[in-house]
């Protein structure tokens, strides 16, 4: 075996390939405990691309555990990642976006996707982990959107190499709660390959080794203790990203690996995608609009009493903000408006969508509002209560919508629009204030309206963070 990895290391170093001098942290064992079901083909094309020169672009769609938390954007291991790559490949052309957002879900990922990358991706790496916890060992709703997201993914234009992280969990979270239980059988499924950090650094603290503690690699977070990763646990992770690549070019350039086929297509035909999932299908069938902050305004009819800004501390969360004053006596109506023109994707005989109104929920002034439809579509009213306690975070209500009729014909008129309008009827004082900071619109299966709780997910800030590295 060690004659073996010896011959695939100098076939490595005979090729085009010089790669950068690098140092690994992490102990050659974890390492390879840490790399799960490498390599497909897909992954194997990108790192020829790489050596041969070519213009790609790679990316990382996830939570906050890709971006920085107390320290600089440059030591996240995405950008770190993006360094190596220059710097061990510099004839290639690498664009790279970091397109995580906090606390987002798989929901968000799948929903959102086109506003997250564009449509010719090469490399894409999953970190939506800790937001998808296993608390159960069950397939919840977001372990399905998680499988529609690889699937979506794994079909985009480009036909990306899509590899997934599975972060270690802070606070000493027992193994069988992380969602890697689940999501392991989905990557085995689809042939992709991902990292499992937790695997790599669990039994290194089972040991008490020496830097890989939760205080030598966290930051401290005051509600929930050690939470994201330092500088130094960055650089873990990245340890294990730089192992698999090196490790499936030395592997492919010894032989190891046999010519493959793209595993996501069945039996070589053309066009023939994996026939069926592997979990239960999600009720939502395919994302037909993804509005955010940025471009909620096109949407807006009217707003009276309502101000579009951002009245948060580090002026990030953008929206709607209402402020109620009962005893002006007035309704704060926002109206959004949407035109036949945003099913044209949907299926010609759909007949059931969703919306998802999203709005901020906090301790701080939340209030209370109603949101209901008319025009081109009808729903049922909702009563929504944005006063959540210790925490400011973007929530989401789903409602089914059901179109009328003349609404889906082409010739229909602007009358026929969907109208959502959103009345804030906080009573006023300390609890007056309202946000909404987007929609998503979505096709459902028909017939699975009464899973309708199933169709929520999970974003931060309200919109999606989209960064090209360097």
């Amino acid at each position: 075996m060690k004659l073996l990895w010896f011959l695939s290391l100098q076939l490595a170093l005979w090729g085009c390939t010089c790669y950068a001098a690098y140092e690994f942290d992490v102990p050659p064992y974890a390492l390879r405990r840490a790399i799960q079901n490498c390599c497909n083909s897909r992954l194997l094309r990108v790192l020829k691309d790489l050596e041969e020169g070519h213009s790609l672009t790679i990316a990382v769609v996830g939570g906050s555990f890709s971006l920085p938390d107390r320290i600089g954007a440059d030591d996240v291991w995405f950008s770190q990642l993006v360094r190596y790559l220059r710097a061990t490949y510099p004839r290639a052309n690498i664009t790279a976006i970091n397109a995580a957002v906090g606390a987002s879900s798989a929901g968000f990922g799948y929903l959102c996707l086109d506003k997250m990358l564009p449509p010719e991706v090469d490399l894409v790496f999953l970190d939506y982990g800790p937001n998808v916890v296993n608390w159960s060992c069950d397939i919840t709703g977001q372990h399905q959107y998680y499988e529609q997201l690889i699937r979506r993914l794994l079909a985009y234009p480009g036909n990306p190499a899509v590899v997934a992280i599975e972060q270690l969990l802070p606070n000493k979270k027992p193994m069988y709660m992380y969602s890697e239980v689940t999501a392991s059988a989905l990557y085995r499924y689809y042939d992709m390959p991902y990292i499992s950090v937790s695997t790599g650094i669990y039994r290194l603290q089972a040991l008490n080794l020496s830097g890989f503690a939760e205080h030598e690699i966290r930051v401290p977070n005051r509600v929930w203790g050690f939470w994201h990763y330092n500088a130094r646990g960055h650089k873990l992770v990245l340890d294990m990203v730089v192992y698999m690549l090196q490790s499936a070019t030395a592997s492919n350039l010894a032989g190891i690996w046999p010519e493959q086929t793209d595993p996501f297509w069945v039996d070589e035909v053309p066009g023939g995608r994996t026939h069926t999932t592997l979990l239960p299908q999600h009720p939502v069938k395919q994302p037909l609009l993804c509005i955010m902050p940025d471009e909620l305004h096109t949407y807006v009819d009217s707003h009276e009493g309502w101000e579009f800004g951002a009245d948060d501390p580090n002026k990030r969360k953008y929206g709607y903000i209402s402020y109620h004053n009962e005893s002006s006596g007035a309704d704060n109506r926002l109206l959004i408006k949407w035109d036949p023109s945003a099913i044209a994707n949907a299926d010609a005989k759909s007949t059931s969508f969703v919306l998802i109104l999203v709005y901020l929920a906090s301790y701080s002034g939340m209030g209370k509002a109603t949101l209901s439809c008319s025009g081109g579509c009808t729903c049922g009213v909702q009563t929504i209560n944005a006063n959540i306690t210790n925490f400011s975070i973007s929530q989401v209500r789903p409602v089914s919508v059901n179109l009328v009729a003349s609404s889906q014909s082409p010739g229909s008129s602007a009358a026929a629009a969907c109208q959502v309008e959103v009345v804030n009827t906080s009573k006023g004082g300390k609890y007056s204030k309202f946000k909404v900071t987007g929609f998503v619109l979505a096709e459902m299966y028909p017939g699975r309206e009464k899973e309708i709780g199933k169709v929520a997910f999970m974003n931060h800030e309200g919109s999606v963070r989209k960064a090209t590295v360097g």
